[in-house]
């Protein structure tokens, strides 16, 4: 007959049967693989959506797009971040009028140019005055002279023209 004191002892150092799982060398591993995703993470590459209908011109420019206040100039219309400006009649009376200040554009211009200004002093940074112009191949250089005038009058002296980069 085996000792019982002995019995006991092989019960009590096999265990309950419950296996414990030490989570600390999973989590320094997780934290490495997170700290290498992050720092390899690149922020580059297409911050700027073509707007649909506008065929943008090529060039062999080297310099990625920023992100700004967003001009969309088709062959009919004028749109500021989404919102028409111009279309239509407004759109012709502006090709035909001497002056080169395109007053509609120039009013939205100036309501984002405050916002922009009063945004910046809260932040405690500098107003940019960026803005990125898209224009389709098609469109007059009148126009485009006319928009660029207005966009320099409304407090955004910085302009981007996007175009698709030649390969």
């Amino acid at each position: 007959m085996a000792n019982p004191r002995l019995a006991r002892q092989a019960r009590k150092a096999r265990g309950t049967g419950e296996a414990k799982l030490n989570i600390t060398s999973m989590m320094d591993m997780f934290t490495i693989i997170l700290v290498f995703l992050l720092k390899s993470f690149s922020t580059e590459g297409q911050l700027v959506t073509p707007a649909t209908g506008l065929l943008l011109p090529t060039s062999s420019i080297e310099r990625t797009a920023k992100n700004a206040l967003s001009i969309q100039v088709a062959k009919d219309k004028v749109v500021v971040e989404d919102v028409v400006v111009l279309n239509g009649n407004e759109f012709e009376a502006v090709m035909k009028q001497k002056d080169f200040m395109i007053t509609p554009l120039h009013n939205v211009l100036t309501k984002y140019t405050e916002e922009g200004k009063k945004s910046a002093e809260i932040f405690g940074k500098e107003f940019s005055g960026e803005i990125t112009i898209q224009g389709d191949v098609n469109i007059p250089y009148k126009l485009l002279t006319r928009i660029m005038y207005t966009c320099g009058q409304s407090g955004y002296p910085n302009m981007n023209l996007i175009v698709y980069r030649k390969e």
